[in-house]
Order: C-alpha cells, then sequence, then structure tokens
C-alpha cells in the first residue's frame, strides 16, 4: 500500500507546504526527492501513500486534510512588528507551527465548552475597553492588575502569568525560536486570546515581553514582536514598549531617583544592575527608560554603545560543556524507576510551563469529566501518556497547596 499512487485534493497539498512558509526546494531535502516530484505532486494531487504521511508529518497536518473535497482557505497574513537593523524579517516555518499550534490549543478549549455543560471559558476581561492613548493604556492596566509598588519590585514573572490567565488570556511559552527571531506574539480574539512569549529569555526579559504583548492586547494590535532596537521606527512597536515600561517601572519612580541624586551616571553598569534587580526587570528595560527620558541621548549611547548593548541586546549564555567520561553503573531496578520517574516530572513541569496552568487545568478537567481520554491529551501536547500522569499528579499538587 506505501508504494500505491493515490489521488488527493492538490490544493491542499499546495496549501500544506505555503502555510508554514516551506518552498519547494525544503520540503524536497526533507523527504530527499527532487523538487520536480513537488511540483508533480501539486500539479496533479497524485502522490503515493507512504509520501503523503511523511509529507504529513514535515508540514505538521493531519493526513485525512489531503482528500478533502473542500479547497483551503488561506489565513489572513498575521502582522509583522519585528525588524532588525530596520528589515523585516522572514516568518519562518518554525513560527508559523507555533502560531498554529496555539491556535489549535484555542480550539481544544472552545471544543471542551461546546461538549461540557459546566465547563466555561473566562471571560476576556479587557476586550470592551477602546482607548488609543498610551496613559491611558497604563492607567487600566495598573487598575486591571491592582498593581502596586510591593507587586511591581516583588512579583515573579508565574504570578504575572497566572493574573493574565485571570483575565481570560492564554498565555504560551515557545523554546524552539531564537529570541533574536521572536520575542513574543499576540493573537487576538474577543474570547480566548493569546499571548505567546520565548522560554528563551531570561525569565525578566520574559516579564517585559509578557506586558509588552498585553499592551498589544488593549490596543487590539495582534502580530509578531522582536523589538530588538531601541530606535524603532514603528510606532505600535514604540508604544508597546513605552506602555510595559512605564507598568513594570513608572518614569516617576526614575524621576525621583534622578532629583534625589540616587542615579547619575546612567551608563554605570552596577547601577543598571542595581535598578533591574529592585524592579524584576532586565537590564534593557532600565536602559531604554533612560533612553527614552532623554537621560541619555544619542551621542551618549553612540560613546557608551559597546556597555549598554549587553542590556539592550543581551546574548543568551551557552553552557560549558565538559568532557566527562561515563562509566558504566549498576544500579538497581529501584534506582532506574526512580530516575524514570525523575525524568518524566521534569518533562511534565516543562508540557505545564509551556502550555500555562490555565490550559493544562482545562485538558485535566476534560479528562475527569470523560470528555478527553488520556490518550487524546498525550496526542494534543505531543507527549507519552506517562508524562501526561506526571502532569496530572503535579497540577493535582499545587490544587492541594
Amino acid at each position: 500500500m506505501s508504494t500505491d499512487i493515490i489521488q488527493t485534493n492538490k490544493n491542499w497539498l499546495v496549501w500544506a507546504r505555503k502555510s508554514v512558509n516551506y518552498d519547494e526546494e525544503t520540503v524536497a531535502q526533507k523527504m530527499n526527492i527532487n523538487k520536480e516530484k513537488i511540483r508533480d505532486w501539486e500539479r496533479t494531487g497524485k502522490i503515493t501513500y507512504s509520501q503523503l504521511i511523511k509529507l504529513s508529518e514535515i508540514c505538521q497536518v493531519a493526513p485525512h486534510m489531503f482528500f478533502s473535497k473542500a479547497d483551503p482557505v488561506y489565513e489572513k497574513p498575521i502582522v509583522d512588528f519585528r525588524t532588525l537593523e530596520n528589515k523585516k524579517i522572514e516568518i519562518s516555518p518554525d513560527i508559523n507551527f507555533e502560531l498554529r499550534n496555539a491556535k489549535n490549543k484555542r480550539e481544544t478549549l472552545l471544543d471542551i465548552e461546546d461538549e461540557s455543560e459546566d465547563f466555561h471559558i473566562k471571560e476576556f476581561k479587557l476586550k470592551d475597553y477602546s482607548c488609543t492613548s498610551s496613559d491611558d493604556v497604563v492607567n487600566i492596566l495598573n487598575n486591571v492588575l491592582e498593581m502596586s509598588n510591593a507587586k511591581r519590585n516583588q512579583r515573579k514573572l508565574n504570578y504575572w502569568i497566572s493574573k493574565m490567565e485571570d483575565l481570560g488570556i492564554l498565555v504560551f511559552q515557545f523554546y524552539g525560536i531564537p529570541p533574536k527571531d521572536l520575542r513574543g506574539y499576540v493573537l487576538y480574539y474577543d474570547k480566548l486570546p493569546i499571548i505567546g512569549i520565548n522560554h528563551r529569555e531570561t525569565e525578566n526579559g520574559r516579564k517585559f515581553t509578557l506586558f509588552h504583548e498585553l499592551a498589544h492586547l488593549l490596543l487590539k494590535k495582534e502580530g509578531l514582536s522582536n523589538f530588538e532596537s531601541y530606535n524603532l521606527n514603528n510606532d505600535i512597536e514604540v508604544q508597546c514598549n513605552y506602555i510595559a515600561g512605564e507598568v513594570l517601572v513608572p518614569n516617576k519612580d526614575i524621576d525621583y531617583r534622578v532629583k534625589n541624586g540616587e542615579i547619575k551616571d546612567f551608563t554605570n553598569s552596577n547601577l543598571i544592575k542595581k535598578l533591574a534587580n529592585y524592579y524584576k526587570v532586565s537590564g534593557e528595560v532600565i536602559v531604554r527608560k533612560f533612553l527614552m527620558g532623554d537621560y541619555i541621548n544619542s551621542k551618549d549611547y553612540e560613546i557608551y554603545k559597546n556597555d549598554l548593548n549587553k542590556y539592550l541586546f543581551p546574548t543568551s549564555k551557552k553552557n560549558s560543556k565538559k568532557s566527562i567520561k561515563k562509566q558504566k553503573e549498576d544500579i538497581t531496578v529501584e534506582e532506574k524507576e526512580k530516575r524514570k520517574k525523575e525524568t518524566n516530572r521534569r518533562i511534565a513541569q516543562k508540557t505545564i510551563t509551556e502550555n500555562g496552568d490555565y490550559y493544562i487545568s482545562s485538558l485535566i478537567y476534560a479528562y475527569y469529566n470523560d470528555i478527553l481520554t488520556l490518550l487524546d491529551i498525550a496526542r494534543n501536547l505531543d507527549v507519552s501518556i506517562d508524562i501526561v500522569k506526571s502532569i496530572i499528579q503535579i497540577m493535582d499538587e499545587k490544587w492541594r497547596d
């Protein structure tokens, strides 16, 4: 059967490739065939079963979609706010896969709500706000988040993610995309909008991204963000940077510290680190505050560019790998089982972090109410059933605390 030629809807073959921004050459290389073969499939719809399965895996779509009689509908391209040296960055297949997975997860919760009379998706509490003024957005967020100096300066990322989920927002963290390509994204819906943040950033970097994307939501401006340059040309990104920075580190606080003489040398690394630690933000946020507050002008920036760029454009730390000669060890069955449980728990915790407590809790609710099986959840999260059991155990422990 694997070599039998089957007839598919050729338009879906084209869609599978183009929807994630793969070119013919890339798909051909991944399938180890000539790109002329790709063109032939997309022209005739004729393909072998084994090739169809491999193509579905590469493009991450269900094989049955290729047999649909209805033609695919291409979604409107997402707004891309990302720039690097004032040039647009290509939306990579990995980014397209992340956006598709995020949308599919949202659809899963909508389906659970349809299947259960007792499960209700949280109302998006910001959907009725309509404002364009940055200061108005700052005031709204300060009120909605019940922002106080204690919360602003002491709360860590997980606290703010939980607050956003309480507002009816899905918050996902993605792992496989370099921060230079994508730091965050927003998918706007009146019901269950989505924020994505890059887990490969530092915790305080993710915290700023979270608030930057929240500003996008309140302005109803969905899109992709990386805000690499401090001298952004895009007005929306400048506005969202300002809002996030003002909520996390109010200008009046910096002005007060300047007047008090607490802040004098705006290019001092120790001072930047001290303020970043106090406000639980990245050094990047503090440097931006100095730039936007005209405490550092463009001339100053050029002089101290090398020192300041390590805050504005942080590089990820590379783990030093030491060559360790593995020794054979005799371990007991009990020790093997213990190590397996520890590994499962680590993977489970990563999966929870990636998907957020609200999404995971909703899946578990569906399992306990016979809407989803353990296998359904495993497929949804792309993990084994053993990992799903560890996830349920971790979440049960959280609920008991």
